[in-house]
């Protein structure tokens, strides 16, 4: 019962409380549970999901916008398949879309961000790196419980193309590449700290 009249006055003062200010800079740091669609370059039944440690440093510009930049580091998705491991990082700019209600308390929003991905793999105890550009997609809804503290639940996904060295090579001694056109999601929770 107690618990129940403490989660009630909780919520009585956050609707009774001022609109909270919108404005100036933040940092996040959360993690989620990602899972890894590789257009079929590994050719494994399955690929096992990942955790993910995410960093974000941003700035309010008004109540309904802001701009950030993020790190994203996928552990490792790996597959018994082909004995393969591959460890992610990306980072990103990106320009988030807010709307704010129930006295800006709160908050929906949507994200778009473009940057780039670091990549190493091991295939069968051989280690290769590579890297490309990636762009980001976010949605999700915020809690602001203080002035200068929200909890964000959110779902995120990544695009990115690699080009992968064949081993083979044609006629005019050109390596081959494949195009993979490959896609990291995840669903996340942060805590934000604005200042």
């Amino acid at each position: 019962m107690t618990k129940i009249a403490a989660l009630f006055l909780l919520f009585t003062t956050l609707a009774l409380a001022e609109p909270a200010d919108r404005t100036g800079p933040y940092i996040a740091i959360g993690g989620g549970y990602a899972v890894f669609d590789d257009d079929d370059r590994m050719q494994a039944e399955q690929i096992d999901p990942s955790f993910n440690i995410n960093i974000i440093g941003g700035a309010f510009i008004n109540k309904y916008l802001s701009v950030e930049l993020c790190v994203d580091y996928y552990e490792t998705f790996t597959n018994e398949t082909n004995i393969n491991s591959t460890g992610i990082y990306f980072y990103d700019a990106a320009v988030k879309a807010h709307y704010p209600f129930w006295k800006e308390r709160i908050d929906l929003y949507a994200a778009f961000g473009a940057g780039g991905i670091a990549w190493k793999e091991n295939l069968n105890g051989v280690s290769r790196n590579n890297s490309s550009s990636a762009t980001r997609g976010d949605v999700g809804i915020g809690f602001r419980a203080l002035e200068w503290l929200t909890f964000n639940v959110g779902f995120r996904r990544y695009f990115f193309t690699l080009d992968h060295d064949t081993g083979i090579i044609d006629p005019d001694n050109n390596i081959i590449y494949e195009r993979y056109n490959m896609q990291v999601s995840s669903g996340y929770a942060n805590i934000e700290v604005q200042f």
